[in-house]
């Protein structure tokens, strides 16, 4: 939140278990429309190769959260 209030865009990442928390402490924060990317649980403990697949999908999301205005 603070690097968005600086002009510095950014996205969150977080699996699905953590979307509704995600979406609760962007409309706290006054920020509704912050970008978030969302996988399928879970992030942690995978092997590499799991991870990267994971970070494969969410590409598009996370530049189009970078890149739109």
């Amino acid at each position: 939140m603070e690097l968005e209030q600086r002009g510095i865009p950014t996205v969150t990442v977080c699996s699905h278990l953590f979307q509704r928390l995600g979406d609760v402490e962007r409309r706290s924060l006054g920020m509704p429309d912050l970008p978030m990317a969302v996988t399928a649980h879970p992030i942690g403990g995978l092997q590499p190769p799991a991870v990267q697949a994971k970070a494969d999908a969410l590409l598009d999301t996370v530049i189009a959260g970078l890149t739109t205005s």
